[in-house]
């Protein structure tokens, strides 16, 4: 069978004409690549007050989203959480050509540890590990770093229309190997992965619908929850480690987060080992909730009588 993984060759259909904003755009993350992130970090901070004041197209689902997370926020926490989620934001957007163009050792320089004994603990167990990750704004850096220890690591993207964004992404996520499927390849495609010796970076906080999911308590709210995560721990004869990228912004550095491993995981329950994976998010965010991507679809599919707050 072949392996669907991404396919990360250039292609002269990338040179169209019509992908030149696109090329451009890469150009600016590239001179930004080359800016000193305590510099880059202050361009951040003095740009996210107007951002923040921006009417973006996003910004409604965004405060749906803390609506339905944090329904004791009034509006000025919920306008505060708003301007941290902006500012951080823009750091990691600034950054983003780092992965692409500067060199393997500074990138290594770029990144701070928290919690690595949890990782190394679960690496002595020889079992293969899904990470457990969550849409942070310094989601790509994870599974970066987790290549840049030595770690076999595949995960799942999603496509977008832009072809030469998705070889940019791609290129920069692979820089020290590994590989990565299409999300329409599935979960067979992960446990075969896993079953060859990778480890997987996996992200299952968004709501994809009620397909393969069950309403499970996500913050405060009932949220259309993936069961995939112990699905894959079961066929996969994995572990599951949480992990969470942030960015730092007191040591201008990106810090990836482990905790320890789950116990006794799966168990016969799917709806409490589901609501294990959405705890393990939530306490990732404790404090740093300004470092999660809030315009994504979380509560999108709702209870019956419910209505699509999006």
């Amino acid at each position: 069978m072949t392996d669907p993984k991404f396919d990360i060759s250039f292609h002269r259909e990338y040179l169209h004409p019509r992908y030149i904003p696109s090329w451009l755009g890469i150009g600016i993350l590239g001179i930004l690549a080359f800016i000193p992130a305590i510099v880059r970090d202050f361009v951040a901070d003095i740009l996210s007050g107007p951002v923040s004041k921006l009417n973006i197209s996003f910004k409604k689902r965004v405060f749906n989203n803390f609506t339905y997370a944090f329904p004791d926020y009034d509006e000025m926490q919920k306008e505060k959480l708003y301007r941290d989620f902006v500012r951080i934001g823009l750091k990691v957007i600034l950054g983003y050509g780092e992965m692409f163009f500067r060199s393997r050792s500074h990138i290594r320089k770029t990144y701070m540890i928290t919690g690595k004994e949890y990782l190394d603990e679960a690496l002595a167990q020889n079992r293969p590990v899904v990470f457990l990750g969550s849409h942070s704004w310094a989601v790509d850096r994870g599974g970066i770093m987790l290549a840049a220890l030595g770690l076999t690591v595949c995960s799942l993207m999603h496509t977008s229309k832009n072809k030469v964004y998705d070889w940019f992404m791609n290129r920069m996520r692979l820089k020290f190997g590994g590989k990565i499927y299409e999300r329409s390849a599935g979960i067979k495609a992960v446990i075969r992965a896993l079953r060859e010796g990778f480890h997987v970076s996996f992200y299952p906080d968004e709501d994809l619908g009620p397909k393969s999911a069950v309403f499970v308590k996500f913050f405060a709210s009932p949220k259309a929850s993936l069961v995939v995560v112990p699905k894959l721990a079961e066929h996969g004869n994995a572990l599951v480690v949480p992990m969470f990228s942030a960015y730092n912004e007191e040591h201008h550095k990106f810090e990836i987060i482990f905790d320890r491993y789950f116990d006794n995981y799966p168990s016969k329950d799917i709806k409490a080992d589901v609501r294990r994976m959405n705890e393990a998010i939530e306490n990732a965010l404790k404090g740093r909730e300004g470092q999660y991507m809030w315009f994504l679809k979380y509560y999108v599919t709702r209870p019956e009588a419910e209505e699509d707050p999006n």
